[in-house]
């Protein structure tokens, strides 16, 4: 009898097993690497422009330490210079500008070509974005587009110091220290006005559209602080989420929208928070550092966040919503990481590395 009580229990706790194994079961995801396409080291190298005109096949933008310059997608160095710390360095893919403090005279560059655009007397400095020239007021409540002759085409007043910009989409967002956000068009109409609200202190710590501009992410106020994603609603855009913070900065905040907008990434008080937009939900990943870079690959539903503290970093990558797929850690003074077709770049100190997915 008690034999037969004792197989009848290894027959149930088996049973049990074999259940909770085919309910919670998951597909085991191949090994994941990153492998090395090609590294360069900008000290040694000479500077070097490649003939069959790379740099209109996209060329990759660095700034590190006093040296700035352009790398073709093959690890070709194609153009390096150096600026004085005092200077400022605006870079992108197509356009390019290196502005003194109080720069008389401000110059945009043409990577693709010979091709340059003067400012006289700009009164405040270059945000540029893809192809588009805008020029900052110096007061920094003011947003101005460049023409092709050097001319201001639009210039819009805001009623406080900006603490947040992002361009894309045609339209371009501005957040402001008094907590109100602005939507532009590229030809300097006001589309939307929205003032978040909600805490003691009104300030806009981040803002981003996302890729087709349909919806918008915040981070604002000050005790307490909130993150807020507006929706577009016909010619308008409405609350869709919004929900208090444990952070408490007092610094701008890095907010993206990755994998087809379909996630907003940003920084919390010690972890990065993944907001799944469709579910309406929050994942917390523990990150110890505050994050520099946030970059996805457009073929890969891999994310990559680079964190760091004074000279520590960690490259870190996730498969979203929550998983760490791989945490390295490296030393440097110097750093930035971008996302370029199918590589991520990195850059530590004088060291810039490409990097692809690889399983």
């Amino acid at each position: 009898m008690a034999k037969k009580k004792l197989l009848i229990w290894i027959g149930s706790a088996f049973a049990v097993c074999l259940a909770y194994l085919i309910i919670a079961a998951k597909p085991i995801t191949p090994e994941f690497s990153l492998q090395t396409k090609w590294v360069i080291n900008v000290e040694d190298a000479n500077s070097q422009t490649k003939a069959g005109g790379t740099l209109a096949e996209g060329p990759i933008p660095f700034v590190l330490e006093n040296r700035y310059g352009y790398i073709a997608p093959d690890g070709t160095l194609l153009a390096k210079k150096t600026f004085q710390t005092n200077q400022f360095v605006a870079i992108t893919p197509k356009l390019l500008s290196v502005c003194n403090p109080v720069p008389d005279t401000l110059i945009i560059e043409s990577s693709l070509s010979n091709e340059t655009v003067t400012v006289k007397d700009p009164s405040g400095y270059p945000y540029l974005v893809d192809e588009h020239m805008l020029l900052i007021g110096k007061n920094q409540d003011s947003v101005s587009a460049i023409g092709e002759s050097g001319s201001l085409l639009w210039t819009y007043q805001v009623a406080s110091p900006i603490t947040a910009l992002d361009c894309r989409a045609d339209k371009l967002l501005i957040g402001t220290l008094d907590g109100t956000v602005y939507l532009l068009s590229l030809k300097g109409e006001a589309l939307f006005t929205f003032q978040p609200g909600g805490s003691r202190l009104s300030v806009i710590f981040g803002a981003v559209l996302s890729s087709d501009g349909n919806q918008i992410a915040l981070i604002s106020g000050i005790d307490r602080q909130r993150f807020v994603l507006l929706e577009r609603s016909g010619q308008t855009y409405k609350v869709a989420h919004h929900q208090f913070l444990n952070s408490d900065f007092r610094r701008p905040v890095l907010l993206k929208f990755v994998q087809n907008n379909q996630y907003v990434l940003f920084e919390g008080k010690t972890n990065l928070l993944v907001f799944d937009i469709q579910k309406k939900k929050v994942h917390e990943i523990p990150l110890q550092a505050p994050i520099l870079a946030i970059e996805a690959l457009p073929k890969s539903d891999t994310v990559f966040v680079m964190t760091g503290k004074e000279s520590q970093k960690q490259l870190v990558a996730l498969k979203l919503p929550d998983r760490k797929l791989l945490t390295a850690p490296f030393t440097s003074q110097e750093s930035f990481m971008t996302a370029s077709g199918d590589q991520l770049v990195v850059g530590s100190d004088s060291i810039i590395t490409s990097y692809v997915v690889g399983k």
